[in-house]
Formats: C-alpha cells, structure tokens, sequence
C-alpha cells in the first residue's frame, strides 16, 4: 500500500472515531449539535472510504474494519472510563497482528 492509501485509511478509520464520539455525546446529551457533527465526519470518513475501496483495496476493508476496532477501544477507555480485561486485550493484540500482517502482505518482495 502507498502511503496515500495508509493516510485515507488513518483518516477515514479516525473520521468513524470522531463521529461514534460525537454519537455517544448526543446520546448523553441529546443536542442537535453533537447529531449534526456525527453526521457531517461520517458522511466525510465514508467518502474518504469509499476512495480506498474505488483503489482496489480490497484488504483496506479487513484493514479499515481492524483500525476502527482498535480506535474505538481506546476511545472508550480514555474519554468513557471504560475497562478491558484480557479477553478484550487479546481481541486487540490480535487486531494488530492482522494489521500487520495484512501490511507485509502488500510489499512487494
């Protein structure tokens, strides 16, 4: 992957945390505002998506689907107190190593 790709696919996986915390914020709150950013960084990451995807990366969608997974777990546990415990640190770990594996598959040899 091109380092084009690996920053659309950080972006778009980032713009999914973004938004998820302005949904959490809204579902806490309840404003309009938090619901209208949500909205906007979705629509923004699903089109930055969506050009990984139109690239014929095909593994961007294993990828992408691991980032966001990993993002959100760190999200919750810094901003929304939540707690891991080692089920879900192992899920993460083996997050990574897909990633990373899935990051060697792609160089050329």
């Amino acid at each position: 992957m091109t380092n084009v790709s690996w920053l659309s696919l950080l972006a778009s996986s980032g713009g999914f945390a973004g938004g998820s915390f302005f949904l959490k914020r809204y579902a806490d709150l309840g404003t309009l505002s938090d619901l209208g950013y949500a909205f906007a960084i979705f629509a923004l990451s699903n089109l930055i998506y969506a050009q990984v995807l139109a690239r014929g990366l095909g593994q961007g969608a294993a990828m992408s689907s691991m980032t966001h997974l990993i993002l959100m777990s760190v999200l919750g546990v810094a901003v929304f107190g939540e707690r891991l415990n080692y089920y879900h640190v192992g899920g993460l770990m083996f997050a990574l190593c897909s990633i990373f594996l899935f990051a060697q598959s792609t160089q050329p040899t």
